[in-house]
């Protein structure tokens, strides 16, 4: 995960490291956003549906939800206005599903909590 955000940051986009992260986004975006989350989807939702639905369709449905809960933050930060969208809808989709495969195959909520926060730390670094 981190060379991907190195290659396509630094080398791709030109984009610059901004290590000026306040306490807010060290607490917020990067601790708590990981904890909380991945209890609710992965550790609540996912574990909740799969006793009814198989672990493929529940993933779904949990990485579905997964992308409606970030609509006030894109709403927010005006990203309904570009046809970047849909790419962020697509991104965020495939990383909850790829969080609810990581849980699943290590059956614990500690290893995506730590994956979730450092995919926030990376995406608070580059931006």
């Amino acid at each position: 995960m981190a060379i991907y955000f190195v290659v396509l940051n630094l080398l791709i986009l030109k984009n610059e490291f901004n290590f000026n992260l306040g306490f807010n986004s060290w607490l917020n975006i990067i601790i708590l956003v990981g904890i909380v989350e991945e209890l609710v989807f992965r550790g609540f939702l996912l574990k909740k549906l799969t006793e009814t639905y198989t672990f493929w369709k529940a993933n779904m449905v949990t990485s579905s939800l997964f992308v409606s809960i970030h609509f006030p933050i894109w709403f927010y930060k005006g990203l309904f206005e570009t046809p970047s969208i849909f790419n962020a809808i697509f991104t965020v989709f495939i990383i909850g599903f790829i969080f609810g495969v990581i849980y699943k195959r290590t059956n614990s909520l500690w290893s995506v909590i730590i994956i979730h926060s450092m995919y926030n730390l990376f995406l608070s670094i580059f931006h």
